[in-house]
């Protein structure tokens, strides 16, 4: 993911020099609350069980990447 900061802060995730999503969130500290963790998890395209995964940390790079590859998000086989 590549974070940027502005008035939100956005995170885009880029595979093989295409954009394939992007997430963002307000600035702030503490635990991220209410309806908020379900709309990054949706923006990330993960399913609740998957986004859990991300936040334990189990959850990689190479694993995130056949996640978006078996929803049909990324399509190439690099």
């Amino acid at each position: 993911m590549v974070v940027v900061n502005s008035k939100d802060r956005l995170a885009k995730f880029y595979y093989c020099g295409s954009l394939i999503l992007l997430t963002k969130r307000s600035h702030g500290s503490g635990p991220i609350e209410g309806k908020i963790p379900y709309l990054i998890r949706q923006q990330m395209k993960l399913s609740q069980s998957e986004f859990d995964e991300l936040i334990a940390c189990p959850l990689g790079l190479k694993e995130y990447v056949q996640i978006l590859r078996t929803k049909g998000w990324i399509t190439s086989t690099d």
